[in-house]
């Protein structure tokens, strides 16, 4: 299915930015070209000719379970610093229940941490997950890995000197100045938690003025992921302001069309402990998020490959495309909760992902600065 010529689309009464969609013409070609994932055939004829109550039976998943999770060694050169950080990785889990294929997806500090995360993961074991009572890969998993020293709370002067020195440049609109103290802090790596999670604040914050989503969308995201390893009695944030992000990232993604990343974090909402006021601030746009699924637009998002050469994104549906690939796309691997496949990449087909994988994360890497439409396919 080639993606190539496009209409003009529609903007929701709640700001969310989508795409053009497919025409009518091109949705009718799409069912003779889409690119069936390997064995999904089989299984939907078997599913096909299966009774319903009988389906649940053929598609049993049990869950890998730990046997051992190896932490990290805290590196010694963030330790005579003080500095603290954390990194977010996805993995899979084979077959004979090793970790294969850990990535790291984000991560804020030391660059120290990053090499400690992945030896660690490296020897985590498990027994392995069952389908059918044969052992499958588990391929949709994450962890975030938090490195905090004992007694190591609030900011130190030098960082509070230079927070407030950004704070008076951003309000006075000296922007330039204010960029270049943020990228001086940034690179900074001697920061703790608490300053991290004060910096990427500050830096959405930064971000929200220049009109900059991504960047917003980034450092929203870091500002949690920071202060995630707080404890109670020393958090960093109080809980309204927490909901206020939140809610912010939920936006900031619906208007981006990351509409599975959006899912996730309205999930993530639901845990909070002034759940129930966020939620209610965003009762009809979530409303409104759930008629777009289910409608038969096609749900484009832009993107650009940034330094590292690769994209996270998560599906919201189960047919997904490429159009109009400026550079250079290497390869797409699905990591679902049940089954992983990798591709090269193809303009002209629609990968379709059967139901009973679960929910699926694909990963995107090819050439830095290659930009692409990922374009999330409607059921009809």
């Amino acid at each position: 299915m080639k993606l190539q010529s496009l209409t003009n689309g529609v903007s929701l009464l709640f700001l969310i930015a989508f795409q053009p969609y497919l025409s009518a013409q091109e949705s009718a070609q799409e069912s003779a070209q889409e690119n069936k994932l390997p064995c999904d055939i089989v299984e939907e004829e078997v599913l096909e000719n299966t009774p319903q109550d009988a389906v649940e039976l053929i598609t049993a998943f049990n869950p890998a379970k730990p046997v051992e999770r190896v932490n990290p060694t805290f590196p010694s050169s963030a330790a005579r610093v003080n500095a603290e950080g954390w990194v977010q990785m996805s993995y899979v889990i084979d077959k004979n229940g090793n970790v294969q294929d850990p990535m790291i997806e984000d991560s804020g500090g030391h660059s120290s941490f990053k090499r400690s995360a992945l030896k660690a993961i490296k020897k985590w074991k498990f027994q392995p997950a069952m389908k059918d009572g044969k052992a499958t890969e588990q391929c949709h998993e994450s962890v975030q890995f938090d490195f905090a020293l004992a007694d190591n709370a609030g900011a130190d002067r030098r960082f509070i000197r230079d927070y407030k020195k950004l704070e008076a440049l951003i309000t006075a609109e000296e922007y330039f100045a204010a960029e270049t103290l943020i990228a001086a802090m940034h690179d900074d790596k001697r920061h703790n938690r608490y300053e991290n999670a004060w910096l990427w604040s500050i830096d959405a914050s930064f971000a929200s003025k220049q009109g900059d989503k991504h960047r917003e969308m980034k450092s929203i995201s870091r500002t949690l992921a920071s202060s995630k390893s707080h404890s109670a009695e020393n958090k960093t944030f109080d809980d309204n302001y927490v909901g206020t992000l939140h809610k912010r990232l939920f936006l900031l993604q619906a208007q981006s069309s990351l509409l599975g990343a959006a899912l996730k974090t309205l999930e993530d909402i639901k845990a909070l402990p002034n759940a129930d006021s966020v939620l209610e601030s965003l009762e009809s746009t979530i409303v409104k998020l759930s008629e777009y699924l289910a409608s038969d637009k096609h749900i484009f998002v832009n993107v650009e490959l940034e330094d590292s050469g690769e994209y996270f994104h998560k599906l919201a549906r189960n047919k997904f495309a490429f159009a109009n690939i400026q550079g250079q796309v290497d390869t797409v691997e699905v990591r679902c909760k049940t089954r992983r496949e990798k591709f090269t990449v193809a303009e002209d087909f629609v990968w379709s992902i059967p139901q009973t994988w679960g929910e699926c994360q694909v990963v995107v890497q090819g050439e830095s600065e290659t930009k692409f439409d990922l374009v999330e396919v409607s059921a009809s």
